[in-house]
């Protein structure tokens, strides 16, 4: 293993990195308030009320810590391991005791009784951040195989059926795929009072249903609760590729084949459905495997579809699950799956002028028949009477703003075209790549992706600065609502604690890591780099140590690690977030150094800093959880 030491002195440490180092901080503190307030005092969380029947909830409880552990692993306080660990425990006991309207709780052995993937995805974030966490706890582990377990060919659940490669239901979990019925759904329902004004008239072969204000009209919620039964609880849909992240998880855990060769044998029958398509995807797959087995033989209209909801949801699960495929083995050949469906609505784009300079390439994102398409959507093509722009089938023409699939086809391939991709799809009406929005407009705080590319392209220098500026601001923003709530909150949902979450993990995902935040439905973190101190023989960075990405090519990356404490520190850089890349060279102060190993040793006395250019062959390794045997554990 090559090991380097810092010699360079500062006198005044980066802005970044005293931002970065005081963020940590500042986070755990606002950690430590949210926990006194917004669990009981037996750390229970306030929601589900006593008495509660229902369905939803169980992954915005989740999504209240979810990325606590990740912070961990990055380099913060332990009070954030243990913090999620207790709460995501007492979690799990409070809804082991709610119950469904199917006669069971609405967790079962651990895991959701059944929800779509959509959710679960939410829901298995904190799952998968464990493992970067501390892949050494049992109970992790457990969790791991068991969760991956239900979806084996040979599980009790039959979630699978391994002869047909497809997933029976939209909604699956440890209760099986045959509890679903859309009427039960209470909380965050899908009758009249659902937001069909966002999202237009998904069935318009269903001729009762003439226009979208038609599902607003109670009297029509029975028939429109038919529909969903009929056509949206039995058979395969897209989102179900979400399943390869707990696959994965698994093998990470484990290293046994039987997860690895699941996700492949899952991602290849999607694709074969897509060539028989055409080559675009279709939305929904009977039990028998016959595409839209369930909508009268039409490849849209399924559940989370191409007409309800659109690309944004259709798009998450072939981007997780070529990338995890691509993690496990290391073939890029696996990325032709996502990047197919996004040139399929490239081609079809309309480019409309943002300035002198620029156009705007609009893009459809649904897919549906004929009909009356006056409805409420912000932000796409329109005709002069208010209609929603419809050509060939497709319609909902707007600039790209799912940036995460894009970047991370690009992040994952390091393709030159793929990088061009995401530059085409750039919005020019807004000057989204060189601005930092302190609130995130979305609970996953999405709209930096683009910003933090075009800092990796030079043209946006103060992109460290700012975005641990804007984390800071999150941090503040949610401490303010604490100290002005009190210990009495204001509305008690299953949303409150996500709403009140005062962590912030994006900004210290780009820098540190040179990662771009997970697919936030379900996908795993893929990383340049990840870092281990040895000093206290844990994951992430020592204490007052800060890291910057700052290059990320073809060939490798720059990094540079800034000590702004006084103590001295030893610390391993790791290639990859699972140990799967290879540092070929690294060259520290002009001199280079052959690697050619997936980690190298850091010493950094205090006050010094050093800056690295590694060479890197991605993906060649085998993917692992395991921690480094230089931390002693």
């Amino acid at each position: 293993m090559a090991s380097f030491e810092a010699t360079k002195s500062y006198t005044k440490p980066p802005a970044w990195a005293t931002n970065q180092r005081r963020l940590f901080d500042v986070t755990r503190d606002a950690v430590d308030s949210f926990i006194d307030r917004y669990l009981d005092d037996e750390g229970r969380p306030l929601w589900p009320p006593d008495g509660h029947v229902g369905i939803d909830g169980s992954d915005d409880l989740v999504e209240g810590f979810y990325n606590w552990p990740l912070v961990y692993a990055m380099g913060g306080d332990r009070l954030f391991l243990d913090a999620a660990t207790e709460t995501y425990r007492a979690v799990i006991d409070r809804l082991s005791e709610v119950e469904t309207p199917y006669g069971h709780p609405m967790y079962v052995d651990e895991f959701d009784q059944g929800r779509d993937w959509f959710h679960l995805g939410e829901g298995n974030l904190y799952t998968y951040n464990m493992g970067l966490a501390d892949p050494t706890d049992d109970a992790v582990v457990d969790r791991a195989e068991r969760f991956a377990g239900l979806y084996l060919g040979d599980s009790e659940t039959g979630n699978y059926d391994a002869e047909k490669r497809l997933v029976r239901s939209p909604q699956t979990g440890s209760m099986g795929p045959d509890h679903a019925d859309f009427s039960e759904y209470v909380s965050h329902g899908y009758g009249a009072d659902y937001r069909w004004w966002r999202h237009g008239l998904p069935w318009r072969d269903v001729r009762e249903f003439d226009e979208a204000a038609d599902l607003h009209d109670p009297e029509n919620e029975e028939r429109l609760f038919e529909v969903l039964n009929e056509r949206c609880t039995k058979g395969d849909i897209p989102l179900n590729l979400n399943v390869t992240s707990l696959m994965t998880n698994a093998y990470l855990h484990t290293g046994d084949d039987r997860y690895r060769e699941w996700v492949f044998d899952y991602l290849d029958a999607w694709r074969d459905r897509t060539a028989e398509n055409g080559g675009i995807i279709p939305d929904n797959v009977g039990r028998s495997g016959e595409i839209g087995e369930y909508t009268n033989g039409k490849w849209y209209g399924g559940y989370y579809g191409w007409s309800w909801g659109g690309w944004h949801y259709v798009g998450i699960g072939p981007t997780v699950a070529a990338e995890n495929a691509v993690l496990l083995d290391g073939t890029r050949e696996h990325l032709d799956f996502p990047r197919s469906q996004l040139d399929h609505l490239m081609d079809r784009g309309i480019e409309v002028s943002a300035d002198a300079v620029n156009d705007t390439l609009y893009i459809p994102h649904k897919f549906g028949e004929p009909g009356n398409y006056h409805y409420n959507a912000s932000g796409v093509l329109k005709e002069n009477d208010g209609e929603i722009h419809y050509e060939d089938g497709w319609f909902e023409f707007r600039p790209h703003k799912d940036d995460p699939y894009a970047v991370h086809l690009w992040y994952m391939s390091m393709r030159d075209d793929d990088r061009q991709r995401v530059r085409d799809l750039r919005n020019h009406h807004k000057q989204d790549w060189r601005r930092i929005d302190p609130r995130a407009k979305t609970k996953h705080a999405d709209g930096h992706e683009y910003a933090w590319l075009s800092y990796l392209d030079g043209e946006f220098p103060d992109y460290p600065k700012r975005i641990m500026e804007a984390n800071h601001a999150h941090v503040l923003d949610r401490t303010k609502l604490m100290r002005e709530e009190g210990y009495s909150p204001d509305d008690i949902d299953e949303d409150y604690l996500r709403n009140r979450n005062p962590v912030s993990e994006k900004g210290l995902l780009q820098l540190t890591m040179g990662a771009p935040q997970p697919i936030y439905y379900g996908g795993l973190v893929m990383a340049q780099v990840r870092h281990f101190d040895l000093g206290r023989g844990r994951p992430g960075l020592p204490d007052g140590v800060a890291a910057l990405v700052d290059e990320i090519t073809t060939d490798g990356i720059g990094l540079t690690l800034v000590n702004v404490g006084g103590q001295d520190r030893e610390m391993l850089v790791q290639a990859g977030a699972y140990g799967e890349h290879e540092f070929t060279t690294v060259s520290a102060d002009g001199r280079e150094r052959t690697a050619e190993s997936n980690r190298i040793r850091v010493a950094l006395p205090g006050g010094t800093s050093l800056s690295l250019e590694a060479g890197m062959n991605r993906f060649v390794n085998d993917p692992t959880y395991d921690l480094p045997a230089e931390l002693g554990r």
